[in-house]
């Protein structure tokens, strides 16, 4: 083998190389996979808190398809006050979860309302609620970090 031909193989080799490496490397894509289809999905309309004698009431509504939802889990972070750092990242250290049932939500009904007392007393709780879908490869439906203080 000549130095000219051994010279086109490796050039051809590293061409094809390089060319290969975006399927070999992948997409780089990251997150929950997205449906094309958004009827297997829902999503929050509305969702809010307010005190209730040392408990919270919290009322909120989804729409989409209701009959996906696993569960609706509410999660509590205790602060000094509800504006307390809006910006630092939610560290939940409270979580109780509902069957739909539980809540009234049915197929044509997202609407809810519901009571919780906190086993960890704060003046203050920041909170979310995450729907859960029954389809376990689709991204939870997560309503915004709102805070709440307490009577």
């Amino acid at each position: 083998m000549t130095r000219s031909t051994l010279t086109k193989l490796c050039s051809g080799l590293l061409v094809a190389l390089l060319a290969a490496s975006p399927m070999i490397a992948g997409c780089g894509k990251k997150g929950w996979p997205q449906p094309r289809d958004t009827s297997d999905s829902f999503s929050w309309v509305r969702a809010n808190a307010t005190p209730a004698s040392g408990c919270i009431r919290v009322e909120a509504e989804l729409n989409g398809n209701l009959r996906n939802i696993e569960y609706i889990a509410l999660e509590l972070q205790t602060a000094g006050s509800a504006e307390d750092c809006p910006t630092c990242p939610f560290n939940p250290n409270e979580r109780v979860e509902y069957h739909p049932e539980e809540l009234g939500i049915t197929s044509q009904q997202g609407a809810f309302s519901t009571l919780y007392c906190p086993t960890r007393k704060s003046g203050a709780y920041r909170w979310r609620l995450v729907g859960v879908n029954v389809y376990g490869t689709l991204e939870h439906a997560t309503s915004t970090v709102r805070g709440v203080e307490m009577e």
